[in-house]
Order: structure tokens, then C-alpha cells, then sequence
């Protein structure tokens, strides 16, 4: 019938205008992400950081005297890649180990004095980031997204694949 015709177009219109949103939305996450990631390794060439240096550095400064288990679990990558990162910012005379006094595996990180020096520095290069995202913003609205990235994050970090897609074998997705 022409009514049900009419509901089914409404319908697709609707689905096709929020799938757009929703590839829409991956891009831009996309585009902040590797825009953010370029300019900060810029920021720090004067350094010589890396990107992933520069991530570890800034979660170290606020976290010092945790495990390594603990930084790998803060960032959500795996032991060996945050243990060559600490290797590399070790040789560069940021940060040291020292083992655990009382579980000898445990090994925590701290800061040198080199890497405290440049804590300022590595702290306003996302500070002076975020600030430029936001300038010319309404106030209220960039609070509403810092809350929904925070949320969004704190959501996505507790999530696993099954809980999002299901089994990986035979994926249905909801229409």
C-alpha cells in the first residue's frame, strides 16, 4: 500500500542519514586523532620524542612510581611495545626503573631530573593543543564534549569484541 510505502522510504531516509552521521563521526575521530598525533611529534622533534614517548612521559608525570604493567594497562597497549618505549626513553635519560621492594617482577617507573625539567614543556604541548581546538567554541558546548569523550573512552575501555559485534564468526549487525 502506498502508506506502507511511504513509511518504508521515511525509513530509509532516516537509516541512510544516520549511517552517514555515524561515518561521518569515524572520520572526524580519524582526522582529530592522526592531526593531533602529527603536530605533537612536531612539537616534540626538538626533543626527539616519539609520539608514544610523548604519551608515556605525560601519563608518567601524573602516575610516577607505578609498575610497568600499570603504565601498559593506562594506555591500553601491549607490555612489550611499553617496554621498548621505556628502553628508548631510559637511553634517553627521562626515566629509570628500579625493581619492586617487595615483588622483585614488579619494575616501577620513575622520573630523572631531565625528564622532570621538561615536564612544563610536555604538558603544555597538549595543553596549547586542546586550547586551540577549543578556541572560538561556545564554553558549554566544549565542556559537553570533553564529558562525552571522557564517557566514550571510559565506555570503549571496558568493552570487548563480543560485547560490541557478538561472536566473530557469522556478525550480524542490527539494521
Amino acid at each position: 500500500s502506498r502508506n506502507e510505502t511511504e513509511k518504508f522510504i521515511s525509513f530509509y531516509k532516516f537509516s541512510v542519514t544516520v549511517f552517514m552521521d555515524y561515518i561521518d563521526i569515524a572520520q572526524c575521530f580519524g582526522i582529530v586523532r592522526r592531526r593531533a598525533q602529527s603536530l605533537i611529534v612536531e612539537a616534540c622533534s626538538d626533543l626527539d620524542l616519539t609520539y608514544s614517548e610523548f604519551v608515556l612521559l605525560l601519563k608518567l608525570y601524573d602516575n610516577e612510581n607505578c609498575s610497568q604493567d600499570d603504565m601498559a594497562n593506562f594506555l591500553f597497549l601491549d607490555k612489550a611495545v611499553v617496554t621498548r618505549v621505556i628502553k628508548s626513553l631510559e637511553e634517553k635519560g627521562l626515566i629509570y626503573r628500579e625493581t619492586d621492594n617487595e615483588d622483585r617482577r614488579l619494575k616501577r617507573l620513575f622520573l630523572t631530573s631531565e625528564g622532570k625539567e621538561i615536564e612544563d614543556y610536555i604538558k603544555g604541548i597538549i595543553t596549547q593543543l586542546i586550547s586551540y581546538m577549543a578556541r572560538g567554541m561556545d564554553p558549554e558546548k566544549v565542556n559537553i564534549m570533553v564529558a562525552g569523550f571522557i564517557e566514550l573512552s571510559e565506555k570503549l575501555s571496558k568493552a570487548d569484541f563480543e560485547e560490541i559485534y557478538g561472536y566473530r564468526e557469522g556478525l550480524t549487525f542490527a539494521k
